[in-house]
């Protein structure tokens, strides 16, 4: 009975702090969260787990974000597995680890996790076009975008015109990526344009019954730049990123771009200047997914660097006329000094 109560008063105490965390006061919903989390509440070991890898009103503890993780997820909260996978994944505040993130992703996906199932169909997207890996992918989309998820709707819609993982079906394609453009995923509008209007929609199930095991895998390693590549050389590399991992980060960056800043020298936050004039995001710690790591990866390979010496990662948007003017890419002051 005893225990009953403390476990009725730690899920109060949950719920008051994430409507106050929901209203904006991540401060004032910590200490009651610590105390819910004291009492074993999974729910406030998660978002406290959260908080802490953000640095949303407490102090940004990456480590103990993934002990938050850790200790929900073997309560059994999906959304605590997914995120303990992305840090596993990322090697945020632990060391990378794709065999343990792959298992806690695909506890998750199995659950059910909207984001799990998208990652997961990412993953195996990343396999190639061999086998029943294409399947696979697109039928994670699918029953994440059943199940409401936005960016799921649009890249089963891409899949479906593109005739991936599934034959080729314009009027479905039609009907996911117009669900997806009323959910305002930025690019589903341009993607709606290839389409010709000839093709109407059709209607497409909430559910259409797929069933099915995720099955364990091992990503493909990626080779590194080749060693004839000298520091000081500029080069593109077009086809690095195929055609799902460019549209993902634009839907990610899209809705979040705001004016671009360079760092001020005095007090080293950001300042708007006339020299650049470029859109720009960068990703928060919780926003590092499979997806993202995987995308860093590929970067890192052809740097021939570790993922892990990379800045935050950020996505740039340039409009017609805009620019960053020559400008030397080094700080003199002691706050950015190693």
């Amino acid at each position: 009975m005893a225990d009953d109560k403390a476990q009725a008063s730690a899920r109060a105490g949950f719920q008051q702090a994430a409507s106050l965390f929901s209203q904006g006061r991540a401060a004032d919903a910590a200490p009651l969260l610590e105390q819910a989390a004291r009492a074993g509440d999974g729910d406030a070991m998660n978002l406290l787990g959260v908080m802490c890898l953000n640095g949303i009103g407490v102090e940004q503890a990456p480590r103990r974000a993934a002990a938050f993780f850790k200790e929900s997820s073997g309560r059994g909260l999906k959304e605590a597995q997914y995120n303990l996978s992305n840090v596993l994944y990322n090697g945020l505040g632990v060391a990378c680890d794709e065999s343990q993130a792959q298992a806690h992703l695909l506890m998750a996906a199995r659950a059910g996790h909207k984001p799990a199932l998208r990652s997961l169909a990412f993953l195996y997207h990343f396999m190639g076009d061999v086998g029943t890996w294409p399947t696979l992918a697109t039928r994670c989309f699918r029953r994440a975008a059943e199940a409401g998820d936005a960016l799921s709707k649009y890249y089963l819609g891409l899949r479906l015109l593109r005739g991936l993982g599934a034959t080729a079906d314009p009027a479905e394609a039609r009907s996911w990526l117009e669900a997806a453009a009323q959910d305002r995923v930025w690019l589903a509008p341009a993607r709606l344009a290839e389409i010709p209007q000839s093709v109407t929609r059709k209607p497409v199930a909430t559910s259409s019954g797929e069933t099915g095991e995720w099955p364990d895998f091992d990503l493909p390693k990626l080779a590194p730049a080749p060693a004839s590549y000298a520091k000081d050389f500029m080069s593109e590399h077009l086809s690095i990123m195929d055609e799902f991992l460019c549209d993902h980060f634009m839907n990610v960056a899209g809705p979040r771009l705001a004016p671009s800043g360079v760092v001020d020298p005095v007090t080293g936050g950001a300042l708007r200047s006339d020299k650049r004039t470029s859109y720009s995001m960068y990703y928060q710690a919780s926003m590092y997914d499979a997806i993202a790591a995987r995308g860093l990866q590929q970067i890192a390979a052809i740097a021939g660097l570790p993922p892990q010496h990379a800045e935050p990662l950020g996505i740039l948007r340039y409009g017609p006329g805009q620019e960053y003017r020559p400008h030397y890419d080094y700080y003199s002051d002691t706050q950015h000094e190693a």
